[in-house]
């Protein structure tokens, strides 16, 4: 009933969740979003709100920190030089406290069981309070019955509620009895008044303590709390940025790889028919071979840790290339061109009204137009043409791309489903997942007129107005 609170409760929360965004800096990304390591917060800073700097503590925390920590290192010894020096104050080396000798042995079982007032609070108060019965029965009063203040003070800073009204009962009771039979002060009511405060003075005391104590480690877990957070938000936005390169880097690789192998494999046939067409392709090759390293280099330069960056910035006045801004609706003519290289016939047109489009936006389009294209290319059966349609209806653009291909199905039995397979890839769900980043949605299938169409629809896609 009387167990006492676990004293560094607190401190083993804090603990576990330092652990944990030790395992959050301890990740590759952690640095790649400002570029820079934000470091702990400190048992030397004051929590603050999320994305405020820490503000140091001041100097009163400071040296109430430090009291704490050196009292917690040497608890033992603190309260040996306690229980000593008060016996050596009770037990007659001073004129104002000189005791019998058969007295001493009330002193010592007043005074020094508070060695133990740390480790056992309770227990030590209970032997207190029993020798300082058995001496309220026996002699007259003494001044280490002031140990039993001390007692009722460790009590409260350390143990439950429960113990600490128990406690205090015992010691006012205490105060009733030798009030009855002493009278300190020489009056009755005053020698009780003056007991009962200093016993409410020791209440007092180990209340204010304990408020003080809890203070601290709610601040200093909530420090950590808000560390964790911040680095957790950290985290996500370091997976958020993984998931979009991947997606990057997927859209480049796999579209240029597909025109590189196309237009190799045409090169290879026209070897001998046409020399010169072969050239033009292979030339073609080279110029596709170095953008995609381009575009690779621009989405592997976001890897590098903060180390890099000078060299980052170095390579990029050098070569402003690989750090070109992300394409657009401006560079759907370009890709279409690459495309029209490898034989096929790609026709584009627009329909409604065009607005401006935010960046997102635009590049969310020419992804999906660039991934329908390479699906084509890879997939479709004797395809010779795709058409490429955008229509605007402000807020909401929709894309559709239709190819003359036959789907991989089309020799399958009546009634089998014709399906368009890519290998185990992710083609699709990273489109749709694009779309849905606009609130929009996303449709992949046969064309009533045969072929294979993609057809996509992004809700919000206007600029945001300059003010």
């Amino acid at each position: 009933m009387f167990d006492r609170r676990p004293p560094q409760g607190h401190h083993s929360a804090v603990e576990v969740r330092s652990r944990s965004v030790q395992e959050v800096k301890d990740d590759p990304m952690y640095q790649t979003i400002d570029g820079s390591n934000p470091g702990s917060a400190g048992l030397k800073s004051a929590p603050v709100a999320a994305g405020s700097p820490p503000r140091p503590l001041d100097g009163a925390w400071q040296l109430w920190e430090r009291l704490r920590a050196w009292d917690q290192r040497f608890a033992i010894v603190v309260d040996t030089t306690l229980a000593l020096g008060l016996f050596l104050v009770c037990s007659g080396w001073f004129s104002f406290s000189k005791v019998s000798h058969p007295d001493l042995w009330f002193v010592a079982g007043l005074t020094l069981p508070l060695i133990l007032r740390r480790r056992a609070p309770i227990s030590v108060f209970l032997v207190i309070a029993i020798v300082a019965f058995a001496q309220w029965s026996t002699t007259s009063p003494l001044v280490a019955d002031s140990a039993l203040l001390v007692a009722l003070y460790t009590v409260t800073a350390e143990c439950d509620w429960l113990a600490v009204v128990v406690a205090a009962l015992i010691v006012e009771i205490g105060v009733i009895l030798a009030t009855e039979r002493w009278t300190p002060i020489g009056n009755y009511s005053k020698s009780l008044i003056f007991l009962t405060g200093m016993a409410a003075a020791s209440l007092f005391a180990g209340v204010v303590v304990r408020a003080l104590r809890s203070q601290i480690d709610w601040l200093a877990e909530r420090a950590a709390r808000l560390e964790f957070e911040r680095d957790q938000q950290t985290f996500l936005a370091a997976a958020a940025e993984r998931a979009r390169i991947a997606r990057e880097m997927h859209d480049v690789v796999s579209h240029n790889i597909q025109v590189m192998v196309t237009l190799a494999d045409a090169a290879a046939v026209a070897q001998r028919s046409d020399p010169h067409r072969a050239t033009e392709a292979m030339r073609d090759v080279s110029h596709t071979g170095r953008q995609a390293l381009s575009d690779m280099r621009r989405l592997l330069g976001l890897l590098r840790d903060g180390q890099d960056t000078a060299r980052t910035v170095r390579n990029a006045a050098r070569n402003a290339e690989a750090f070109a801004p992300q394409p657009g609706l401006a560079e759907l003519e370009g890709l279409a061109e690459r495309v029209r290289s490898t034989g096929l016939t790609v026709t584009l047109t627009q329909s409604g009204t065009p607005f401006a489009l935010s960046g997102g936006a635009e590049l969310t389009v020419f992804r999906i137009a660039q991934e329908a294209l390479t699906n084509t290319m890879k997939h479709a059966n004797s395809a010779r043409s795709v058409a490429i349609s955008l229509v605007f209806d402000d807020p909401v653009v929709r894309l559709i791309v239709v190819d003359d291909g036959r789907p991989s199905g089309a020799s399958l039995p009546d009634g089998a489903p014709a399906t368009r397979h890519n290998g185990g890839g992710h083609g699709v769900v990273g489109m749709t997942e694009r779309a849905a980043a606009f609130d929009g949605s996303l449709v992949a299938g046969p064309h009533p007129s045969g072929g294979w169409q993609v057809a996509v629809t992004l809700r919000g896609c206007r600029a945001p107005a300059l003010l």
